[in-house]
């Protein structure tokens, strides 16, 4: 771990994120490391913590700042929207992921390039499919 990693989790830690937020921070930027070395993806990318859009709010969302779930694709050059729109729709269409992101306090999902300024970004609370309730 290096000291920005380390200052990261400390900081983390003290404003409330709870062990299980990081322990699903962790273990998706551990498999993304280790599938992209592996030659699995092409892609590499590291997921983080990071504010939210306010107007996507629900009754679970933790604090704006610490409510956007934010996909970083760290080695972006020559990227097309299509991976964007690839890599969002993967994790919007799994409803239990989705949900389960939720209860941990996320509203936002944020799909981004580390240089680039393309990304996208989605309501998560629109992708739930709660069968008529609303979290509003």
């Amino acid at each position: 771990m290096n000291i920005v990693d380390f200052f990261k989790n400390l900081l983390n830690s003290l404003v409330g994120t709870s062990l299980e937020r990081m322990k699903l921070i962790n273990t998706m930027n551990q498999t993304f490391k280790d599938s992209y070395c592996s030659g699995a993806l092409d892609r590499f990318c590291k997921v983080s913590i990071t504010v939210g859009d306010t107007n996507y709010a629900h009754e679970m969302s933790a604090f704006f700042l610490r409510s956007g779930f934010k996909i970083s694709i760290e080695n972006d050059n020559n990227i097309k929207d299509s991976e964007f729109r690839d890599i969002s729709q993967y994790i919007l269409s799994n409803k239990p992921f989705i949900r389960q992101l939720m209860t941990l306090g996320f509203d936002t999902l944020i799909v981004t390039g580390k240089t680039s300024r393309k990304g996208m970004q989605y309501c998560l609370k629109s992708y739930t499919q709660l069968g008529g309730f609303s979290l509003e």
